[in-house]
């Protein structure tokens, strides 16, 4: 067996056999992992969970009394939360069904372990945990956005961008990158989680402007980033709700103008995916600022019911294949169809398809295999200043200079 080692990684087993249990312990051991214990049951996992901290939770779903999913649900509740991986002798459609049910419930899944385990797939799965991003999900926000600190976190520095490469899939090279919000309020230093800081906004009614102050970031990001040699699209979120007012097609096309951005520089990311009540009003700014030259691409395309309305409906260039369904394509079967079929679907719509979330190298070959045209994940990078965008690509073109490869 290969050296592999995770130091440090805290792990707590459920599972209700035995020599499972055994051949796991054995087996974290052998990586170097703190072992927190030992559970044949859900109710003694969430006690053990309720007093110590533990990374991961390796949970078999079918136990007496309280089952793996119970547990997964008791466990959302829970302010320090473990990733979780899902393990079973279920069949695809459980195991499926089990990752997305603890998804929704907003907890990290690493992914899912057929019985009997294999080092090579558990290691893996290991290997996608990190600690920084899981401290991150846990912290419980204590920062109260009101309007008055979302203003001042406009009018000051709390407003920063990160960039997350986007990788064409058949060369190697950066396609582009996607601008994600980082924000730091102003009073208490306290980093905010995004999606934190966009329900602000909406409830405050400023979405409007958090993201003409994004647009604007990013059109002065990319600007300075062309200038140093990296003229390559970016792209940002943009939602629903931003659409419900004409007037931001005019707001988004005078940011361009003012830094003398060209408009098919820039995509926007279309993250809603809840039905259109009046699609006139939401076509209106999407057609117009289409026709200026932005690009559009649907968000995440695969996890709501309004998907498919979306991708029928609006002026889209580009579909973003949600990251559960590029994890689950190598795991069996039903994954892979699911991956396919949304593949063959955008790719006859005439979209440029991008595999999102892409963490191991197995789900890199297969988004190749069924054509995505465009990679996004922690494989290739985890997102970036600016600063630290241009030197990874520099180290990238160096490397492909001195190799010659083309797929990195």
């Amino acid at each position: 067996m290969p050296n592999i080692r995770f130091p440090g990684l805290r792990v707590l087993v459920a599972d209700d056999d035995s020599m499972m249990t055994a051949l796991l312990s054995m087996i974290l051991s052998d990586y170097g992992i703190d072992l927190v214990g030992i559970a044949d049951n859900g109710n003694a996992a969430f006690e053990l969970l309720s007093s110590k901290a533990a990374d991961v939770l390796i949970c078999d779903l079918n136990m007496p009394g309280m089952d793996g999913v119970q547990l997964m649900g008791l466990i959302s509740t829970l302010e320090q939360r473990p990733a979780i991986i899902v393990l079973s002798g279920e069949d695809s459609r459980i195991l499926d069904s089990s990752r997305q049910f603890a998804e929704a419930k907003s907890l990290t899944v690493l992914g899912v372990l057929n019985k009997p385990i294999a080092h090579e797939s558990l290691a893996a799965l290991l290997a996608r945990f990190r600690h920084d991003e899981q401290q991150s999900i846990n912290k419980v926000p204590d920062v109260a956005l009101d309007r008055k600190r979302i203003r001042a976190g406009l009018e000051g520095a709390a407003l920063q961008l990160s960039y997350q490469p986007k990788v064409d899939l058949r060369t190697g090279r950066l396609a582009g990158v996607e601008g994600l919000l980082r924000w730091t309020d102003t009073e208490s230093g306290v980093l905010c989680p995004s999606g934190e800081v966009i329900l602000a906004a909406e409830r405050h009614s400023m979405i409007d402007e958090l993201t003409l102050a994004i647009f604007a970031q990013a059109v002065r990001d990319r600007r300075i980033a062309a200038a140093r040699g990296l003229a390559v699209n970016f792209a940002i979120n943009l939602s629903l709700e931003n659409l419900k007012e004409a007037s931001i097609a005019d707001q988004m096309l005078m940011i361009a103008a003012r830094e003398s951005a060209t408009p098919s520089d820039f995509t926007l990311e279309i993250t809603e995916t809840h039905l259109i009540d009046d699609l006139a009003r939401i076509l209106e700014p999407l057609l117009r600022l289409r026709l200026q030259g932005f690009k559009i691409a649907l968000d995440d395309f695969g996890t709501g019911a309004s998907t498919m309305q979306m991708l029928s409906q609006l002026p889209s260039t580009e579909l973003k294949i949600d990251r559960s369904f590029v994890a689950a394509g190598p795991i069996g079967p039903q994954g892979r169809a699911f991956l396919q079929s949304a593949v063959e679907l955008g790719r006859q719509m005439g979209q440029s398809i991008v595999a999102e979330g892409i963490e191991t190298q197995e789900e890199l070959e297969l988004a190749i295999e069924l054509g995505c045209h465009l990679g996004q994940g922690y494989l290739f990078s985890r997102p970036l200043p600016l600063e630290d965008l241009m030197t990874w690509e520099r180290a990238r073109a160096s490397t492909r200079s001195t190799t010659g490869t083309s797929i990195d």
